[in-house]
Parts: structure tokens; sequence; C-alpha cells
């Protein structure tokens, strides 16, 4: 069953914050780096959730959606939301070598975003490796993926094993059952996941090689892991690790993003609360007239300013 037909991607708060902390992010590296006319590809599904912020954030007319499911191309095709949008049939592993091989769209950066909503497999392994080794200079890859450790190997011990037959050698040996249990894997597969793109890069011998700028961890239903990279051109290598070395980046938080689950007016008081000097706690809260655990306060303290308003609307 595809998944447009069991999940609404656009009414989910943890992916809302994760999705607005990469385009913010995007929006600096394009500042910073020569993105102009670049190319977004990724999976629309039939919601095209980031394809309308890649439109709006970045200016990015062309852009390229992947659509494996027969049904789901047909609806695609009637919900994409620009002219410009193209869906192309197929597979990624089918249908990205054709892309790079596409005399159009060599010679302008590409912006993908691979939003898997599996786990990580042969076939995801091998269009990380195709856009690190092959992509235009200042392109930028990133990468979701299901972290849930059933998905990789039903029993922890057998996880490190799996995950060196996938990654090859950036895979350690003293990679532990420990590293693999289901509290500390989505880490785990986050840092694999950049070592391997950086490894790739070196051994393509790409001249600015791979610039780590996302490790984002989050829970959808499953945790959820979102890795990326800048492919930067040699002369564009200092401002990459600039903007994403800067005090003020985003891309690498500390702690996974869950997002609280608040009604609207419940929102609308915490944030008339913030920023402030000092952190909210349970007891200001509470003089609010709700309550909620202190995790929950620290996390909506941290991501408040991407947290989404949903609301239904009747006629």
């Amino acid at each position: 069953m595809p998944s447009f037909d069991e999940v609404n991607y656009s009414l989910r708060p943890n992916k809302h914050i994760q999705r607005t902390i990469v385009f913010d992010g995007l929006r600096s590296i394009k500042s910073e780096l020569n993105l102009r006319n670049c190319i977004y590809i990724g999976f629309g599904s039939i919601w095209f959730t980031d394809f309308g912020l890649a439109h709006r954030i970045l200016q990015v007319n062309d852009m390229i959606s992947i659509e494996g499911d027969e049904i789901g191309i047909r609806r695609a095709q009637f919900n994409k939301p620009f002219k410009t949008v193209r869906i192309e049939p197929g597979h990624s592993n089918e249908v990205i070598p054709k892309l790079l091989l596409e005399q159009q769209l060599q010679g302008r950066p590409w912006v993908v975003w691979l939003d898997y909503d599996k786990s990580l497999q042969e076939e995801s392994v091998d269009d990380i490796r195709s856009i690190v080794e092959r992509a235009p200079q200042n392109s930028v890859l990133l990468v979701t993926l299901n972290a849930s450790g059933g998905s990789i190997a039903r029993a922890p011990e057998s996880r490190p094993q799996r995950l060196r037959a996938l990654l090859g050698p950036t895979v350690p040996d003293e990679l532990s059952r420990d590293d693999c249990r289901e509290d500390t894997l989505p880490e785990t597969i986050a840092k694999l996941i950049q070592d391997f793109m950086v490894s790739v890069a070196v051994a393509a011998a790409r001249p600015g090689s791979l610039v780590p700028a996302f490790r984002l961890i989050y829970r959808d239903g499953a945790p959820m892991v979102t890795v990326g990279g800048i492919l930067p051109s040699r002369g564009a290598v200092s401002a990459a690790r600039d903007v994403t070395q800067s005090a003020g980046w985003q891309g690498f938080p500390s702690a996974r993003i869950v997002a609280p689950h608040l009604t609207i007016r419940e929102a609308a008081a915490l944030q008339s609360e913030l920023p402030r000097t000092r952190s909210l706690s349970r007891k200001s809260v509470q003089k609010l007239g709700f309550d909620l655990k202190e995790e929950q306060i620290k996390s909506f303290e941290k991501y408040y300013r991407y947290y989404p308003s949903f609301a239904q609307i009747t006629t």
C-alpha cells in the first residue's frame, strides 16, 4: 500500500518542525552558495508540501517528483501545485540514474530530498551513492529514513552486521549491540549515513568533497532520521563550512524533535510567554490555566518558532 493512503503528510507536527528547520537552512545555504537556477528533486507524493516550500522559500521553478505507484502517478499529475513540476514515473533507483544522464539537468545545482518512509535498504544506499558521486557542483542532498530497529534487523545483536552489509567499511568494527538498541539506533544510523556520504565523496574525488549540513532525529509514528550535506565546488567549500558551522545554524539540534500535541489555544498561550530569558517552568504553565510535562514544555520552548498551527474549517 502506498504511504499516501496511510498518512496525511501535511498534518504531522514533528515532521513540520523538521521540514521548517531544513528549509530555513536551505535558504541560508542559497544565500551563501551559488544556488541560482537550481533544480528541486524529491518525492512529492500527492501532497507536494516540500515542493511548495521549495518554490516559495528558495524560488525554485524547475522541480521533479519521483513517483513509483501507478495510481499515485495519476494523482500526482492531478495534484501537482505548479506547472513546472514534472512527474517522473518509476522508483528512485530507476529514475535517478536517468536524471544524472539528462543533459538539460547538468551544470545546474540540485537540491535533492530523498524523503523515504522506509528503512535503509540496498536501493536507498545506491541512490545516495549515485547522487554523491555524480550530482552537479553545489548540489545539496538530504535523506530521510525510518530508524526503527525492527526495520533493520529484529535482534539488536544482528543490526551491526546488517548495517555493515549496507554501508561497508564506514561502519566501525567496534559498533556494538548497545549502539543498536531501539533507544540509541536513530543516532547511530544518522551518524553512519553522514559518514557514508563523506566517504563516498572522498572516494569519488569530488573537488569539494561533502560538507555535512543536517542531522535531525524526530518521531513520526516511527523514529525518523534526516541527514544531509552540501556538495560544494572547490571554491565554495569555505562558504559551505562557514554557514553550517555558524552559531545560528539549526541543522544539528542536540535533542530529538518531539513536539507536544497542543490545542491552538494552548500553543498560543505558551507562545505569548516566549521568548524569555528564564526557561518556562511547569508552575508557570499551570498559572496559564493548564498543565504539561517538563519535557513537553522544554520541547515547545526549543521549537516554538517552527510549531505548526492547524485548524479545521467547516462550512
